[in-house]
């Protein structure tokens, strides 16, 4: 009786304040829903990044933005566990040709001006969900030793690829320790790759063996 009560009393709740659009998406999505949704396509030239699903999808965008935008973080409990397969997968062939591999899991960092006008980072909640799959700490989580350093103009669409790396040049900078480790960084979205690319670069010079990217969506 006190089942059908509450769910009398969710139903009508939804008549008089209905819930945003993409929030009721997200809310009607379980680990079978998530295990179903349409597989990104592959990024051309870019076999380091790896993207799980199709961002074209209404409910991947609902995802998405309710993630970026609201704080939303209901559908990582599974999404977590599937990124975190990826990456072992990734980890299980690298460590057969060194058994001495350190990884390092990063989150995308923003600046501190995004930061303290959206009060988190996105990217460190996707992070955080991969991490409560990893058991035997295989992964070091260590947001601090990449940070964005030079805050940069809004990505407009209207805005040619090479236009968006222009914008980004210098914007990262990575600490001396990230020196002979393999890097994991983590994002929401990858549309043009122009962010992932200057990460990677600035990783790379600063002497991380190797750096691949795992997103939600492409």
């Amino acid at each position: 009786m006190l089942a059908k009560t509450k769910n009398l009393f969710g139903i009508l709740l939804d008549i008089i304040l209905p819930p945003r659009t993409n929030f009721a998406i997200v809310r009607k999505l379980g680990e079978k829903e998530i295990l179903n949704l349409p597989k990104a396509p592959p990024l051309e030239d870019a076999g380091w990044i790896q993207s799980l699903f199709h961002y074209k999808d209404s409910r991947v965008k609902a995802i998405i933005w309710e993630l970026k935008y609201k704080e939303n973080t209901r559908a990582l409990e599974w999404i977590g566990k599937l990124l975190f397969e990826e990456i072992l997968a990734l980890i299980s062939d690298i460590s057969l040709f060194s058994n001495t591999a350190e990884f390092l899991l990063i989150p995308i960092p923003i600046s501190s001006e995004r930061r303290y006008e959206r009060g988190y980072n996105q990217s460190e909640y996707i992070a955080k969900a991969i991490l409560e799959n990893d058991a035997d700490h295989i992964l070091l989580y260590a947001p601090q030793w990449f940070a964005k350093i030079n805050e940069t103009p809004t990505q407009n669409k209207s805005e040619s690829r090479e236009q968006r790396m222009k914008n980004l040049v210098g914007c990262f900078g990575a600490d001396p320790r990230v020196d002979g480790k393999y890097i994991i960084l983590v994002d929401d979205v990858v549309t043009t790759g122009s962010t992932l690319l200057e990460s990677r670069k600035t990783l790379l010079e600063a002497g991380a063996r190797d750096v691949f990217a795992f997103t939600i969506a492409h």
